[in-house]
């Protein structure tokens, strides 16, 4: 399903969008847990306001998931915009469409979401923009050859702000087996008890990214892709195409208290960039654009895990 911008952002955030699929028109489908699609909106949003008087407001544009207990943090809409159906895009936000409750707990971290409110009778849909505090990466192929072999993270949908404790790009030093993190954060986090509570917030042991090759710093969150394929990641003899999901846990420092976040990458093997499918590359091509242009319409439903191509050679 693809999201198709109809008319630019003018002055006052007005814009029109449809979604296409076979030709045929579908409402939105809402991010809970079941990922069901709402069938109950009474309307196709044809038009779609942002900030008009009747958009969800949640008070700040960044929603971090705070620690509170063993509990998930939970935020209501600070406003009531009447009766209606809440839905989101793109799909990883956990939505209650009937209150518009987000659980930033549980939804995907570092991600930029669009909340819509269909009011039940007016019709009219009013959109707005939330983030959910945490790390990402931008969707990339990279080229050993080019000395290009790091996969920095960014923080709170911004490829501008850096996510990390201390550490520098020249420092490789910085794995599970010599380092795990500091006081400020920690990247791929394991089972050890960080604050002191048990291990109920900690992952299950071997869940790292470095326990399966994938070498992760823990005090940058950058991904040494050389190193990665060196050690083994893809297997002795990788081949065009192969590819290993992995998860980092990490901690931060920030507005979530270093609660326990989560992000799953998909690592992609291609002997050289020549290789990589049409397909795949148009793909990571148009996810990039969303990210770095901070487009309030991301354009693809699922824009995670972020993809990480990594090629040995140019041609």
């Amino acid at each position: 399903m693809r999201l198709h911008v109809i008319l630019p952002i003018t002055s006052a955030m007005r814009v029109t969008f449809l979604l296409l699929m076979a030709n045929t028109l579908f409402v939105i489908s809402s991010c809970n847990k079941d990922e069901s699609v709402i069938n109950e909106i009474p309307y196709f949003p044809y038009i779609a306001t942002y900030n008009c008087p009747n958009a969800p407001s949640y008070g700040d544009s960044v929603l971090c998931g705070m620690v509170i207990g063993n509990k998930d943090y939970k935020v209501l809409p600070l406003n009531n915009p009447g009766t209606g159906i809440y839905y989101s895009w793109p799909v990883g936000l956990i939505i209650d469409k009937n209150t518009g409750e987000i659980n930033v707990s549980q939804s995907e971290s570092g991600v930029r979401y669009t909340v819509g409110f269909v009011n039940a009778e007016s019709h009219d849909t009013c959109l707005t923009n939330v983030i959910v505090s945490g790390i990402n990466y931008v969707d990339s192929v990279y080229v050993l050859a080019n000395n290009d072999t790091l996969a920095r993270p960014y923080l709170n949908g911004n490829t501008q702000l850096k996510a990390s404790c201390t550490g520098n790009d020249w420092d490789d030093t910085d794995y599970p087996t010599k380092g795990r993190g500091n006081d400020k954060c920690e990247f791929d986090d394991d089972e050890d008890d960080d604050n002191g509570d048990g291990l109920w917030d900690e992952p299950l042991p071997g869940q790292r990214a470095n326990d399966q090759k994938v070498r992760v710093r823990t005090t940058t969150g950058i991904i040494n892709l050389k190193k990665t394929l060196a050690d083994g990641a893809f297997g002795d003899d990788p081949e065009n195409g192969d590819s290993k999901d992995v998860t980092i846990y990490y901690r931060l420092k920030d507005c979530s208290q270093k609660a326990l976040r989560k992000i799953k990458v998909r690592l992609i093997y291609y002997d050289r960039k020549s290789d990589v499918p049409v397909t795949l590359l148009n793909e990571i091509r148009k996810k990039r654009q969303d990210v770095i242009e901070e487009k309030p319409l991301i354009s693809y439903q699922r824009p995670r895990p972020p993809l990480i191509v990594i090629t040995r050679e140019l041609q």
